[in-house]
């Protein structure tokens, strides 16, 4: 899936319902380079357990994206 956020678009690369993980590539406007986290919870753990992790070789990732990604990430994950 791919969302429009401010002046960037987020889509959602892979889910993983089994290891509860959804990752995103975010592309800012303006040439910026691309940037690629994930967010991830346990099964045996709640939300409070959730964690994010940032791909070594990403891009900056805006944390206005973040910020989004972990809204959509508590309604999925």
């Amino acid at each position: 899936m791919e969302f429009v956020v401010g002046g960037m678009a987020i889509t959602t690369v892979g889910t993983d319902g089994d290891d509860r993980a959804i990752e995103f590539l975010v592309r800012p406007q303006g040439g910026a380079p691309e940037g690629h986290f994930a967010i991830f919870c346990e099964h045996d753990h709640d939300w409070e357990s959730a964690r994010l992790a940032i791909s070594p070789d990403s891009g900056a990732v805006p944390v206005a994206a973040v910020a989004w990604a972990v809204e959509f990430a508590r309604e999925y994950l």
